[in-house]
């Protein structure tokens, strides 16, 4: 069954490449830049094989595997999602062993670009440990439990996080949760900021993360080198361990979802009284479209899980920011990055429409309303968070000096970032989680296409930005002149980019419906 499960991924995936072409450029652009990262990070390994410093090559190999580890739990949250064949509500139908089918899936998920790549850069780790037969051997069985560790975290976590957004207190619970996260990674960002990257600091990290769940696999075959026998024995077991106890809770959440299958990540049951937005807002085609863009946001997990985790990003700067040491201009920045995700996250707003955009073609909604009516739930965060960020760094003690680079920089890159949005959702959508999926959940295939289009989206926004950040920086520098420019030219830039590209958009919009709806049908 195991095998028959790959061999069913393999096809998925062929099929996938055979009926889409962006699918197909997509894998050879993710290709080209993921085997550029494998390749740098495999010859990084073989230096560590042949130089002698033993300290060194622990350090890199415990740091590296930690961070390899965390990549894969947090990454499919936050960024491209698990893949949905990999789904274990689509065997709920299935008799097939449970424990067998959790194997299976598991191992699935080795095949594509980010399993292999994680296979080469896990050998590549194995080698740089083959100074004597006991390293490699501890090395071997190491990188096995780490792999392991990989993928079962990566399904948990991912697992556990639609359990929690299912409900509206999960998702509050998240929100905080996510605020934590944020505030917690400041510290680290102090700390690295502070005195810069050292050996020595790299080396007190690699003795913590060694002792933790993150680090216990890869830093085995290190103390093998170092002659630590006792340790990397223990490390062992404790890898071994912690990997038993991982698989046995994705098991258990495997066998609840085989069970209980949901059809939905809402919530399900109560009804709601009255039209909500839809009542609030002018009965217009610009108006219902923005009360249809803002229900989304408020009920459907796909949309406002990502707005809780733009609104908190911004916070990891605070701890750097105010640590008095002239980095105060951090604080400066919060809006800024506010203002480019909330801008640049509507690049693909079409695609989460499903197969639904048939309304929208068949009512002949006009090109302006819909492409300014969409940006309202968006419009509405950016207004509470580019200024709410641009206040908070001076009223904690940043300078007073930056408040007007910081709004007006950042009221120019959420204009510049709608104007972006405006036309690239009308030439090309990627595919992203249905109606009713895990919100981290990627279409076979996609993960190519949807790094190319994010790229691209993500320079064009910076390109148009380009004068306002220019301007920002040298108001940084204590130029009290250019920030007041910045904050009347910023916003006029971005105002006359956003007109421009709705004009645009809309003509685009108009012209190309009908391919629109026809590439969201083949995406499903």
């Amino acid at each position: 069954m195991v095998a028959h499960l790959l061999r069913l991924k393999l096809d998925l995936l062929r099929n996938g490449f055979r009926r889409s072409v962006a699918a197909l450029v997509g894998m050879v652009l993710g290709m080209l830049y993921g085997g550029g990262i494998v390749i740098g990070i495999l010859v990084l390994m073989a230096t560590l094989r042949f130089q002698g410093d033993a300290e060194l090559t622990r350090t890199v190999l415990t740091v590296g595997g930690a961070g390899l580890v965390a990549g894969w739990a947090l990454l499919p949250v936050v960024l491209f999602g698990i893949d949905p064949t990999l789904d274990p509500t689509r065997f709920a139908t299935f008799a097939v062993r449970e424990r067998t089918l959790a194997v299976g899936l598991l191992l699935s998920a080795l095949v594509g670009l980010p399993g292999i790549g994680t296979v080469l850069i896990v050998l590549g780790m194995v080698f740089a440990s083959t100074r004597s037969p006991l390293a490699a051997l501890v090395a071997l069985v190491g990188g096995v439990l780490g792999l392991a560790a990989c993928l079962i975290a990566s399904r948990v976590v991912s697992g556990a996080a639609a359990a929690v957004l299912a409900s509206r207190r999960g998702r509050d619970v998240a929100g905080v949760g996510g605020l934590l996260f944020f505030l917690a990674v400041g510290p680290l960002l102090g700390f690295i900021n502070d005195g810069g990257v050292t050996r020595e600091r790299l080396v007190g990290l690699a003795d913590v993360l060694a002792w933790t769940p993150l680090g216990w696999a890869w830093a085995a075959s290190g103390d093998v080198l170092l002659g630590h026998w006792g340790r990397a024995g223990l490390r062992l077991l404790l890898a071994a361990a912690t990997a038993l106890v991982l698989f046995l809770v994705w098991e258990r959440l495997l066998v609840s979802v085989l069970r209980n299958p949901r059809g939905s990540t809402g919530e399900g049951g109560g009804a709601r009284r009255g039209l909500g937005l839809f009542a609030a807002l002018p009965g217009t085609p610009m108006g219902a479209i923005a009360a249809r863009a803002g229900t989304y946001w408020i009920r459907d997990p796909r949309f406002n899980f990502p707005a809780i985790m733009t609104v908190l990003l911004p916070a990891g700067l605070l701890f750097p920011g105010l640590a008095g040491d002239g980095s105060d201009g951090l604080l400066a920045v919060m809006p800024l990055v506010a203002a480019y995700l909330i801008g640049w996250g509507q690049h693909n707003d079409v695609g989460y429409d499903s197969t639904a955009f048939w309304l929208h073609v068949a009512s002949g909604v006009d090109g302006v309303a819909d492409r300014v009516g969409r940006l309202f739930p968006s419009g509405v965060l950016a207004l509470v968070c580019v200024p709410g960020y641009a206040l908070l760094g001076p009223l904690l003690g940043g300078s007073w000096a930056y408040f007007p680079a910081a709004l007006g920089t950042g009221v120019a890159v959420v204009l510049n970032g709608f104007a972006v949005a405006s036309v690239t959702s009308a030439v090309k959508q990627y595919a992203v989680p249905s109606p009713g999926e895990s919100p981290f959940s990627s279409r076979p295939g996609s993960v190519g296409v949807t790094f190319a289009v994010q790229t691209v989206c993500g320079g064009a926004v910076m390109a148009l930005s380009l004068p306002a950040l220019v301007l920002f920086a040298v108001a940084l520098f204590g130029h009290a002149w250019a920030a007041w420019l910045v904050l009347v030219l910023g916003p006029v830039l971005g105002a006359a980019a956003f007109v421009v590209a709705v004009r645009v958009g809309a003509d685009l919009f108009r012209r190309r419906q009908a391919d629109l709806l026809q590439d969201l049908v083949s995406m499903r």
